[in-house]
């Protein structure tokens, strides 16, 4: 199968490709009659992104009942880091060519610049992205995305993990320490947008992969986050424009463990 889209500007899904090629190396390109996915997973599965754009998302669109196509992201990242904010984006793909075309025109002028990428072969992974969104989180709340991202900032100049904790009716915290100190983030849980916290929830997370969402922020409008004990962390934002982003990542397991279930494998 293959498909043709147009988007009025590059801005949306240049900020949505830089997101995921600082987390993994290749994504899947589904597209079908209503909607434009882009899945991703880093090669440790530890974080996996998925992207959803809706067929009104798209001033053309001319999908069929299902394409999939396997890109590989830093291609795609250098031939979009070439578009401008008054270029309109087209996107197609050839199934029997298998190539990804991508078409840059300049707003009001006959300019136009045409990129072929060659589709690559690549081991299908599973994407859970439905299974992970239905999970009852007992801890769910919405913020301003400024305010993670300042939390994220603080976060690595101490350390390369960060602590997520929150409890009802009390405080959200965000803190990381390091060698030469820690940074604590506090928030009276009343002042989020929304929130639906339950009991005490505390997470240790990557900030290598958190920092990811940083690209997306300026087109992201509504930010979700979600922490139950054990569980990934989970956030889910609305793209301006009428898209959305689910993002899921693995709790942080420490070192010590990892040693302790190694020596419980061994004595078995």
């Amino acid at each position: 199968m293959s498909f043709a889209l147009k988007l009025d500007n590059s801005k949306i899904l240049k900020g949505i490709v830089e997101t995921l090629v600082s987390i993994a190396d290749e994504a899947q390109i589904i597209v079908n009659d209503k909607e434009f996915v882009i899945n991703a997973m880093d090669s440790g599965r530890i974080c996996m992104l998925r992207v959803l754009l809706k067929k009104d998302c798209f001033i053309e669109y001319n999908g069929a009942k299902k394409s999939k196509v396997e890109i590989n992201l830093k291609d795609l990242d250098k031939i979009l880091k070439r578009s401008t904010l008054d270029n309109s984006i087209g996107i197609e793909f050839n199934a029997k060519e298998q190539k990804v075309k991508i078409r840059l025109k300049k707003e009001g002028t006959s300019l136009t610049r045409t990129f072929r990428l060659a589709a690559i072969q690549a081991e299908t992974e599973e994407f859970p992205v439905d299974v992970l969104r239905n999970i009852e989180y007992s801890s769910k709340w919405k913020m301003e995305p400024e305010l993670l991202i300042e939390a994220i900032k603080d976060g690595e100049l101490y350390s390369n993990t960060v602590t997520v904790a929150v409890e009802e009716e009390k405080l959200l915290t965000i803190s990381s320490i390091g060698p030469i100190g820690e940074m604590t983030f506090e928030l009276e849980v009343s002042e989020l947008l929304e929130n639906s916290i339950k009991g005490k929830n505390v997470g240790m997370f990557s900030l290598s992969f958190l920092k990811a969402i940083l690209k997306i922020a300026p087109v992201t409008e509504k930010l979700e986050m979600a922490v139950t004990n054990d569980n990934p962390l989970r956030l889910l934002a609305d793209l301006i424009g009428g898209g959305e982003l689910s993002y899921f990542l693995a709790v942080k397991v420490e070192e010590s463990e990892v040693k302790e279930a190694e020596e419980a494998i061994n004595e078995v």
